[in-house]
């Protein structure tokens, strides 16, 4: 009796549900990233590691994480020992990338991503639709009751809760691969090349950037604006495609802009931030007439975000090497020897984290742990870059040229969410940790697949 072949790669099961899983939760994540590691254990022989400097790098920096945590957690404190335990189950974004990136690569490659990107893609209608809905309810409710209140203003949650107001995050950081890929599925591969198409994909595209607008998240908007330029340096036969998109996005932005007074103020205090040097977000009744010596010449620094980033300075300081360990930002910022730092907003320099890669990083883990990931994220961004440019001078078959397609895409947006000079979520939480580890898992799958591709190495 003839064997049964399986019709979708098992290691690929935790990258499939990864889109969903978010949108369901924090605990959906979990149970996601853990199958991560059940998958490794069972599946270990056909995962391939490489010794190369940028696996070793990668290797190195969850080791420096979990050093960094010990050494600043007493594990007989509930707190302590919860961190510790923390920094060890972070690993499982250690097993995610070894088994969707250095998993062993078929010739049945091109049929795992459409499953994974078609999924995907109708996660992002999902979360488009549901968002849409929200903004335009008179009362700002989704279809599950999830209301744009409270600390987050007018700022749209969608579908994932009332304290998670990340839809233009999952969009950009998520469902811009998948969008692409459903674009060139359609022109590309079916061969839909049709007026009522072409209207179809201008009208979805057009809806998408309209989304990450209305939701409140700038940073999203403009990581999205970042990966959507550096995708047409690259993507030649994109360009009047979405020049006519761009055009119809002008005039929508113009109406939002103008009929839409919660987005025109968001985006106004946001160029004050660094064009005025005296617009500053404080509560003067919390200041003391001593407190001013502390201003900033750097106007910027005197808001909530400059707090976050001199403190995170400051922890780096008492902990050069190994960082504060895992949670150590939130657990450290409210100590007294901090308020002097050189900002007015001192006082709102405690968070949850530091609001930027870098700076989380640095007072976390330390200049090694720094180093060690920006050597791994910067070998990886080199080699996909130098292996872009060359698959763009060659004549590829249509699977392949959507496959490019979507390895641009990922590099663009990596690039957008690795951009040092903007906020950014924790990469330490389940959900914005998902979202960055998850195109690093692409990227280097896509590379590999090109690089096997290249000396003919096929394996069934």
């Amino acid at each position: 009796m003839p064997e049964k072949k399986i019709k979708f790669n098992i290691v690929f099961f935790p990258i499939l549900f990864l889109p969903l899983s978010i949108i369901i939760g924090q605990v959906a994540v979990s149970l996601t990233l853990i199958s991560s590691v059940i998958i490794f254990i069972f599946k270990k022989k056909d995962v391939v590691f490489d010794k190369s400097i940028e696996n070793l790098c990668l290797l190195f920096f969850f080791i420096i994480l979990i050093i960094g945590t010990l050494l600043n957690n007493d594990y007989n404190e509930k707190v302590g020992l919860k961190n510790i335990i923390s920094s060890f189950l972070y690993t499982k974004f250690l097993f995610l990338y070894l088994i969707s990136s250095n998993s062993i690569i078929n010739n049945r490659f091109f049929k795992d991503i459409k499953i994974i990107f078609l999924f995907s893609f109708v996660c992002l209608i999902f979360v488009l639709l549901d968002t849409l809905l929200q903004y335009f309810h008179p009362e700002k409710i989704d279809i599950f009751g999830y209301k744009a209140v409270g600390q987050n203003a007018f700022r749209l949650t969608g579908p994932f809760g009332f304290n998670e107001a990340i839809p233009g995050s999952y969009m950009i950081k998520i469902s811009f691969i998948s969008l692409i890929f459903f674009n060139l599925y359609l022109i590309d591969y079916l061969k839909l090349k049709i007026i009522y198409v072409y209207i179809f994909l201008a009208t979805l595209n057009l809806s998408y950037f309209f989304t990450i607008l209305i939701s409140g998240e700038r940073i999203s908007f403009l990581m999205a604006m970042l990966s959507s330029l550096i995708l047409l340096i690259f993507i030649k036969r994109l360009r009047a495609f979405f020049v006519i998109v761009g055009f119809l996005f002008i005039l929508a932005f113009t109406y939002i802009m103008a009929s839409d007074k919660y987005i025109k103020s968001r985006y106004i205090i946001f160029t004050k931030y660094f064009t005025s040097n005296d617009f500053v977000t404080i509560d003067e009744k919390m200041l003391k007439k001593e407190d001013y010596i502390k201003r900033n010449d750097f106007n910027f620094l005197n808001n909530q975000w400059g707090a976050h980033y001199l403190t995170s300075i400051e922890i780096f300081k008492d902990n050069p090497y190994f960082g504060s360990g895992i949670k150590g930002f939130r657990n450290n910022c409210g100590k007294s020897k901090y308020e002097n730092i050189k900002s007015l907003a001192y006082y709102k320099r405690c968070s949850s984290h530091s609001h930027n890669l870098y700076f989380e990083l640095i007072s976390e883990t330390g200049i090694l742990g720094l180093l060690s990931i920006l050597t791994f994220a910067i070998i990886v961004i080199f080699k996909s870059l130098k292996l872009i440019i060359n698959l763009n001078s060659k004549n590829l078959s249509s699977q392949d040229r959507i496959i490019l397609s979507c390895f641009i895409a990922n590099f663009a947006v990596l690039i957008s969410i690795l951009w040092p000079l903007k906020s950014s979520g924790s990469l330490f939480s389940n959900l914005n940790g998902s979202m960055i580890w998850i195109s690093f898992c692409f990227l280097n799958l896509f590379y590999r697949y090109f690089k096997n591709k290249k000396h003919n190495i096929y394996i069934n």
